[in-house]
């Protein structure tokens, strides 16, 4: 797994969201050189390798950053993670509990509730595809813009939900939310909040990358890792 380290200190661990690498931490990391600031990319992003073409889940990508902070020789982690990136930091913390000291959750995914409409679309899709029909129709944009290797990681892990991976977090959780998000919305994160116990829970002004604003963002980083 490819990633850049920035500054010495403290570990902060970087997990960055979908359609990403771990350059879009590279300002923020350069706001706090007392720390040593990991930044990767997960299997299939930036300049990682790709994953099997049968596809990840999320346990894998978990399991690939658990075998990063072994290598790295790294303890008591703060963990700094963006959308996707935060369905990978709940995986971890649910099952390698003694390596995470902090998490701040941006805009976290990684649950699910039924939804009708889209329980229809995967139904004709399926219906689509047996039959020997085109159900492009039914798919999703962000499937859609899958890169072929990813395009079954895509589906393994949108469908998990980690309702019972948040259960078991018991480290510091701080998450973050923009009040006009529409990929993770603000109620997305509410439910979070009430399932990991004792996590603290900010509102900001704006959509995905709300919190992105660099001194702001590093220094919340900051406060919070200490």
């Amino acid at each position: 797994m490819y990633f850049v380290k920035v500054g010495e200190g403290k570990p902060i661990l970087y997990l960055h969201g979908w359609g990403c690498d771990g350059s879009v931490f590279l300002s923020i990391a350069r706001e706090l050189p007392h720390y040593g600031n990991y930044l990767v990319d997960f299997v299939g992003f930036g300049k990682s390798p790709p994953p099997p073409l049968s596809g990840w889940t999320v346990a894998d990508y978990a399991e690939d950053v658990y075998a990063f902070v072994q290598e790295q020789k790294l303890c008591n982690v703060t963990i700094v993670a963006h959308s996707f990136g935060c369905r990978v930091a709940l995986k971890l913390c649910a099952t390698h509990p003694d390596v995470v000291d902090k998490m701040l959750l941006v805009a976290p995914a990684g649950l699910r509730r039924f939804s009708l409409k889209r329980w229809f679309k995967v139904r004709l899709f399926k219906l689509c595809k047996r039959f020997g029909a085109k159900g492009n129709r039914y798919q999703s944009e962000d499937y859609k813009q899958c890169p072929p290797q990813l395009k079954n990681t895509f589906v393994k892990v949108v469908n998990e939900n980690l309702k019972s991976s948040a259960k078991r977090v018991r480290c510091s959780v701080l998450i973050v939310n923009g009040d006009k998000d529409d990929a993770t919305p603000l109620a997305h994160a509410k439910r979070l909040n009430k399932l990991i116990r004792g996590s603290v829970l900010v509102t900001v002004e704006g959509g995905h990358f709300a919190f992105f604003q660099t001194r702001a963002f590093a220094q919340t980083i900051k406060n919070f890792a200490e």
